[in-house]
């Protein structure tokens, strides 16, 4: 027993090097960082909870997790879930971006963990596939049976946030060519919503606004409801007291994901009570509801 006023040491799980199985769902933390937040946690939970039949990696390039309670609930209560150290060099081996990864490309950029967690995205697609996810959404509805796609976020973009493809899959491996033979470290979304969609413009005749694509019958562009139904520009609305809207995203069934945009929504408060009508605190209630159980009223 801890005696008053004598603080816990804080313990560490060592995390494996075992690679992701393939086809699964991979959420990367590519920040070093040696714990998740919340918010991350609810991203994985809600991951693992509406695909109980699919693997669930997150890969953390700390080798290191901070051991919670909140940690081995999750594992114990998603046998599908596991949290690896992702072996980088390993990962760039012989890969399209091995040279930009050898000459530390990504250190000349204005911003530089951005970019080289854009490059583990599509590395970590290109060599296992299956469906990558941001760490700021909260799945809603199972992906298992969508077609090799990206989603657009807007008229004007596709986004990389969600993403699912096959294995070694053509447009992913146009993707790292292009980040290897054309990186542009001066534009935050070069190597993320810009890339791919040039890469599908470019080689799939890809139509905007309409998301239409003429040239790759393997390849499909989702609405933006699908996976991005608030734009960025209206982050705050996942946070306001809106019940008609909680009920539009929650019970449309080609709302598959909330992209939050936790970049924006930053310290804003999810108000985690019984009566919160916010979109994500309702999202989070029967999506990811041990990290609700462990969040003690906000997230």
């Amino acid at each position: 027993m801890f005696k008053k006023g004598e603080k816990r040491a804080t313990r560490y799980t060592e995390l494996t090097d075992a690679e992701p199985q393939k086809e699964g769902i991979l959420l990367l933390e590519g920040h070093g960082k040696d714990r998740l937040t919340l918010r991350m946690f609810c991203a994985v939970e809600s991951a693992a909870k509406v695909h109980p039949d699919l693997p669930v990696s997150v890969l953390m390039t700390s080798k290191v997790i901070k051991d919670t309670p909140l940690l081995q609930n999750l594992t114990k209560a998603y046998p599908n879930l596991r949290l690896l150290h992702l072996n980088a060099p390993r990962l760039f081996h012989q890969s399209p971006l091995q040279d930009w990864y050898t000459h530390r490309k990504w250190a000349e950029s204005s911003w530089p963990l951005s970019h080289f967690n854009d490059a583990l995205r599509w590395l970590l697609l290109w060599t296992y596939g299956g469906i990558y996810l941001d760490m700021d959404v909260v799945v809603l509805r199972p992906l298992s049976r969508l077609p090799n796609c990206a989603g657009r976020e807007s008229d004007r973009w596709v986004a990389a946030g969600v993403l699912r493809f096959e294995p070694g899959h053509w447009v992913i491996g146009a993707c790292l060519e292009e980040m290897a033979g054309n990186f542009d470290g001066s534009v935050w979304g070069a190597s993320g919503p810009e890339l791919i969609t040039k890469v599908l413009k470019e080689r799939c005749a890809l139509e905007l606004p309409s998301g239409r694509i003429r040239g790759c019958p393997d390849v499909t562009v989702m609405p933006p409801k699908s996976f991005y139904p608030l734009p960025w520009w209206e982050w705050s609305r996942y946070v306001s007291e809106d019940m008609t809207l909680t009920r539009m995203l929650l019970g449309d069934p080609d709302v598959l994901v909330l992209h939050v945009w936790n970049l924006h929504l930053g310290p804003v408060p999810i108000n985690l009570n019984e009566t919160s009508a916010q979109p994500y605190a309702v999202a989070a209630f029967t999506r990811c509801p041990n990290t609700v159980a462990h969040a003690g009223g906000v997230m």
